[in-house]
């Protein structure tokens, strides 16, 4: 390394030298450069050089430097070419103030710069850049500034974003507005209302360069509906609002007195009047009710003034429409209905043909006819043919036969039809019925002696013992002894009864050549009887030759209980004509412990001579 050397300047040169003395002889000259260097950062600020004679000693007084602190005078020796370094201190730092674009560091203002005293804090305010928008307007400092220093502030572009609002129905603007929009940034944009204009939606923006953004504006059409009567009284009127391109359909309102005219569609392409005529009308209200005052259907029709309306009956069903009406004011048209009766006597005509004895199917069916023709109400004749039309009539052949009741008295009990109220039919003690038909669980019987008919449940009904029988075309014969009547009934040499009837029948269960022979008690109530006593199911009856006599056993069952009692035998149709001709007896009772004997009960024939009774 090369020494500095430190010389004692003895005088001033105009390179701030001084020599001291005088030379007279040529001497060797040498340059001294001082160098002038940063004390802190060592940087050379600059450098003076100057010439010496060699040995003599020189006093140097050092330059002034902007912004440093000059040294004081030194004294060097000139022995050779020589550098001397002279450490200077600043007073002053450069601060250099930047400005540049955020979003890409680009410079965008020249960069300006300001001294500092070294050791003191300075502040720096941003300043406005045309196009930019300072980040931060915060002050920047720099405290004990010691070193040249650099303040940068950021800036973000500034664009320009346009809102353009664009009429549809004439393609001209409606108005522009503009804002300055920091490059990067959404924006949302909210259109302003335009009077007969739809506000657009909003829109959001972001904005990296100048933009317009165009909001499109449909027009709103003013659509005015006149209702007007079509005798030219104003009726009313309804405005609205109809967006461009759309179809509003104008719907007439109601008014009283005035016929609603149909729905029109509008289109509008400006602001436009539609007129709607209102025919006037009168109302006629509609009565559909049937003949009993039933009522089937209300509705009501409107007729244009000056102009007749025909009022057609609506169909019910079961009913006959009645006919049109034609009226040409305002009216209550009132329609009546019949039942109707087209078909109603099919069932009943078929019914009837089905029927050999057709006089006496239609007296049977009398009352169920009448139900329906005399039916008023549509829901009764409609049940009325519901039990026509389900009805059968099987035909008994006209089966005479001696009827009673299940209570055993002399009448029986009958309705003028199936499932009808009874009632009492008289029945005299020589009367003959027929059952002529059987439809479910009901005969039709007639009483020959008086006429009197009508349907009687089966359950009711007896022949003297025996069931009713199916058969075809059977002819009865019935013999009643009414001679015998009154005649004793023993047990032991008690009279215990008296005989009621003596009745031989022909045609038994439906075989001609069979008869029944049926005797009838009164019990006497005032002689007491024991069960076991007396049974009728030990008599035996007796027909013809007392040597060879028929025997039939009696059919009966313990009549302890019963105050009318019966006892019947079964033999042939012949042999019945021998007993009505000849005669026989009945043999009862028994012999007992108690020493009683058997009886015998008379039964004299037309050729036996006297009627009596044997003990």
């Amino acid at each position: 390394m090369r020494k500095t050397m430190v010389l004692t300047l003895l005088a001033a040169t105009s390179f701030g030298l001084v020599t001291v003395g005088q030379a007279h002889a040529a001497t060797a000259s040498y340059t001294t450069t001082f160098k002038y260097v940063d004390a802190t950062t060592n940087k050379t600020l600059k450098t003076v050089k100057t010439t010496g004679s060699k040995n003599k000693t020189y006093t140097y007084k050092p330059v002034a430097i902007k912004y440093y602190a000059t040294p004081a005078k030194l004294s060097y020796k000139v022995t050779k070419a020589s550098t001397i370094t002279l450490k200077v201190k600043a007073t002053y730092r450069k601060a250099t103030i930047k400005y540049v674009d955020r979003y890409n560091n680009a410079t965008i203002k020249t960069a300006t710069t300001k001294m500092v005293p070294v050791g003191k804090t300075a502040s720096f305010t941003p300043v406005s850049v045309s196009g930019y928008k300072v980040t931060s307007t915060a002050t920047k400092k720099l405290a004990n500034v010691k070193l040249d220093s650099t303040v940068t502030f950021a800036y973000d572009k500034l664009f320009k974003l346009t809102q353009n609002m664009v009429a549809m129905d004439t393609k001209k603007s409606l108005g522009t507005s503009s804002q300055t929009v920091k490059r990067g940034q959404t924006v949302t944009l909210t259109p302003k209302s335009v009077a007969d204009y739809v506000t657009p939606p909003v829109q959001k923006v972001q904005v990296n360069k100048d933009t317009t953004a165009t909001f499109n504006y449909q027009r709103l059409y003013n659509v005015t509906i006149n209702s007007v009567g079509s005798d030219g009284v104003k009726l009313g009127s309804v405005k609205q609002t109809v967006q461009q391109g759309q179809t509003v359909t104008a719907t007439p309102k109601n008014y009283a007195g005035y016929a609603t005219p149909t729905s029109q569609k509008v289109t509008p392409t400006k602001d436009m009047t539609v007129t709607v005529t209102y025919p006037k009308f009168y109302t006629v209200n509609v009565v559909e009710k049937a003949a009993d005052g039933t009522v089937l259907a209300t509705r009501s029709l409107q007729g244009q003034a000056g102009q007749s309306v025909k009022v057609t009956p609506e169909s019910h069903e079961g009913y006959v429409a009645p006919k049109d009406q034609t009226v040409n004011q305002a009216t209550t048209v009132a329609f009546i209905y019949q039942i109707d009766r087209t078909y109603q006597d099919d069932a009943y005509n078929k019914l009837i043909a089905s029927t050999d004895n057709q006089e006496q199917s239609k007296l049977a069916l009398a009352a169920y006819k009448a139900d329906y023709t005399q039916a008023t109400t549509l829901a009764s004749y409609q049940a009325a043919q519901q039990v026509m039309s389900t009805m059968t009539l099987k035909s008994l052949g006209g089966h005479a036969m001696r009827i009673v009741d299940s209570y055993n008295s002399n009448d029986i009990i009958a309705g003028k039809k199936m499932g009808a109220s009874d009632i009492t039919m008289a029945d005299g003690s020589n009367d003959v019925y027929i059952a002529y038909f059987a439809s479910g669980d009901y005969d039709w019987v007639v009483d020959q002696t008086t006429k009197q008919a009508g349907w009687i449940k089966q359950s009711l009904l007896t022949t003297d013992g025996v069931g009713m029988r199916d058969g075809d075309a059977y002819t009865y014969k019935v013999e009643k002894k009414s001679d015998l009547t009154g005649s004793y009934v023993y047990v032991g040499n008690d009279v215990t009864g008296t005989l009621d009837s003596y009745t031989i029948q022909y045609g038994i269960n439906g075989n001609y050549d069979d008869a029944v022979v049926k005797l009838t008690f009164n019990k006497d109530v005032n002689v007491p009887v024991k069960a076991g006593d007396f049974t009728m199911e030990k008599a035996s009856l007796f027909v013809g030759d007392s040597d060879n006599p028929i025997m039939a056993d009696s059919q009966a069952t313990d009549w302890t209980n019963q105050q009318v009692y019966s006892v019947t035998f079964s033999i042939s149709a012949d042999d019945a004509d021998e007993l009505i001709e000849y005669g026989g007896y009945v043999g009862y009772g028994s012999v007992s412990d108690l020493g009683e004997k058997p009886h015998a009960f008379n039964l004299p024939g037309e050729n036996s001579g006297d009627y009596s009774t044997s003990v």
